[in-house]
């Protein structure tokens, strides 16, 4: 029997060795979408810890493309902040795809034209340095799961959709247009997709993720919710959710903020 009141989520810590600094090097480049690019990276990476939906890394940029990347610096405290008033040199990301024997790993962009990762991905090539992930999500069992989120999202979508088992799964995603459902692809049976497009407006400016909970009728039995996207369009989203569900079923990340630069994931 399940507990409503009992933790759902619970995070495994990897080991220091397996989380260490790697310098890799880009190998290939595609576009799944027109607004989403992936990037292949190899390296030292046959024992990355890569297990959970929503792993993800820092990746250390170049000052421009094709230049050395800064080496992540640490001190006893953990690793060394930039100085005062500079940037940092790192975004973070979920990871794609890890195939261990290739020594590879896929990261999947959202190209929005601004900041250090946005400027680097019209031009990736070169070196970068990854540092991660540090744990792993481990969800219980549930009768049923809500996903959703915007384009940051879709790789730790994907990623869920994979691995969790066969059960009722409902996503919602917010993109921009018809043209970025092509990332998901087929998906299995008992997974819904209920794509809402934002027809111009800016992301992080709707409700369309509100509205789309608003809308799902939930199964019965025991659920789970997971959503990562603009912090602030995930309020409301929060307050909904917590009315259908116990506050440990709902898992939501604020992956960015708008009008803030170098925040969140993706």
């Amino acid at each position: 029997m399940v507990v409503r009141d009992a933790p759902v989520v619970s995070h495994v810590e990897h080991p220091e060795q397996a989380r260490r600094p790697r310098r890799v090097e880009v190998v290939d480049v595609d576009d799944p979408t027109p607004r989403m690019r992936r990037v292949r990276l190899a390296g030292d990476l046959a024992d990355l810890a890569v297990s959970g939906p929503t792993d993800h890394v820092k990746l250390f940029f170049p000052p421009a493309p094709g230049q050395e990347p800064p080496e992540p610096a640490f001190s006893t405290r953990g690793l060394v902040a930039p100085p005062a008033g500079a940037p940092r040199p790192y975004r973070e990301y979920t990871l794609r795809r890890h195939d261990a024997a290739a020594g590879t790993v896929d990261v999947d962009f959202v190209r929005h034209g601004r900041g250090l990762a946005g400027a680097w991905i019209e031009d990736p090539r070169g070196a970068l340095w990854l540092l991660g992930p540090r744990s792993s999500a481990v969800v219980d069992p549930r009768d049923w799961y809500l996903l959703g989120g915007d384009e940051t999202a879709l790789p730790a979508l994907a990623r869920w959709i994979e691995r969790l088992p066969a059960v009722p799964v409902h996503v919602v995603v917010e993109v921009a247009d018809v043209a970025e459902e092509a990332y998901l692809g087929e998906v299995p049976a008992h997974v819904t997709v209920d794509w809402r497009h934002r027809v111009g407006a800016a992301p992080g400016t709707t409700t369309l993720l509100d509205d789309a909970v608003a809308a799902f009728t939930p199964p019965m039995g025991e659920g789970f919710a997971w959503m990562g996207a603009e912090a602030g369009t995930l309020r409301p989203v929060r307050r909904r959710l917590r009315a259908i569900l116990p506050t440990a079923a709902v898992d939501l990340d604020g992956y960015w903020r708008r009008g803030v630069e170098g925040t969140g994931l993706g």
